[in-house]
């Protein structure tokens, strides 16, 4: 009998070793790191020139879908200038047209030039509309160094009447000094912030009257 009681024991005995060693995946030190970078307004700082006065009415701000390799918060790259793909890791906060409307909506109210500026969502009667659709980000690594690609097209809209005030595509290239997500993050901020100070002079002067 002790000696059935024995062999019994000593084949539980693996049933009781801790399995955390052989699970490295689920482990702090041992999991991928996925960075999550933030898209941002490197010209948000900068103190708008403000106007004399302000365009009456309420200007709302409402996004178009984006491609649908865009419409993912995923970095995208290209490693011959042609053909995208997905980074590995690195990956945006939230959707990158999604954070292009915050940061115009942001930029717009700032620059002082509407006296009023609001989501399409908020439920704010608006004068005008003004749509935005992110048409271009990644980081073209065809090249050293590599560069950062940031286009979207705008249609200012007079809600009102419904019609259709102007169009226009805003892009622009600026190079990485990193080729990394990081980098990337970096040069792109850098292109929202001019594209926006583009964005805002553009929408102020097609919703001028006359």
């Amino acid at each position: 009998m002790n000696r059935r009681r024995q062999l019994l024991r000593a084949l539980a005995l693996p049933a009781a070793v801790p399995l955390w060693p052989w699970l490295g995946g689920c482990t702090l030190n041992d999991a991928p790191r996925r960075d999550f970078q933030l898209l941002r307004d490197a010209d948000a700082a900068a103190a708008p020139i403000r106007p004399a006065q302000p365009l009456e009415g309420v200007l709302l701000l409402d996004s178009a879908a984006a491609p649908t390799l865009l419409d993912s918060n995923r970095m995208v790259y290209s490693a011959d200038g042609t053909a995208r793909a997905y980074f590995q890791y690195g990956q945006w906060g939230e959707r990158p047209g999604r954070t292009l409307l915050r940061l115009a909506e942001a930029r717009l109210a700032a620059s002082g030039q509407f006296r009023n500026v609001a989501l399409s969502s908020s439920g704010v009667r608006g004068d005008l509309l003004l749509t935005l659709r992110l048409d271009e980000l990644y980081l073209d690594d065809s090249s050293r160094p590599g560069v950062v690609h940031l286009a979207f097209s705008a249609a200012l809209i007079d809600w009102r009447q419904r019609r259709l005030i102007a169009r226009r595509s805003f892009d622009s290239q600026v190079s990485a000094r990193t080729e990394d997500a990081a980098g990337m993050a970096l040069a792109a901020g850098q292109a929202m912030g001019a594209l926006l100070g583009q964005l805002v002079a553009w929408a102020a002067a097609g919703a001028a009257p006359g």
